[in-house]
């Protein structure tokens, strides 16, 4: 009898990760097409991230004068 129900007990606990894993909405994208940050309770050291980031960029040009100070750049398609 135990080496029946072992197994089942395998497969329930298993389709339940499965179940629960498709269901989960955190990831998921929004409508508008924004990304959502995570907040400081999952990861608290994220700005300091961003931070360590930012500063491994070239520092950007000053603008030269009478140069458009926005450039439009085309809108990308979304498949």
């Amino acid at each position: 009898m135990m080496l029946l129900l072992v197994p089942l007990i395998l497969v329930a606990v298993g389709l339940a990760v499965i179940v629960l894993a498709f269901n989960d909405k955190v990831d998921a994208r929004r409508d508008d097409g924004s990304a959502r940050l995570p907040s400081r309770r999952e990861r608290p050291l994220y700005h300091l991230h961003m931070q360590i980031r930012a500063a491994g960029r070239p520092e950007s040009p000053e603008p030269t004068p009478g140069a458009p100070a926005v450039v439009k750049l085309p809108r990308r398609q979304h498949p």
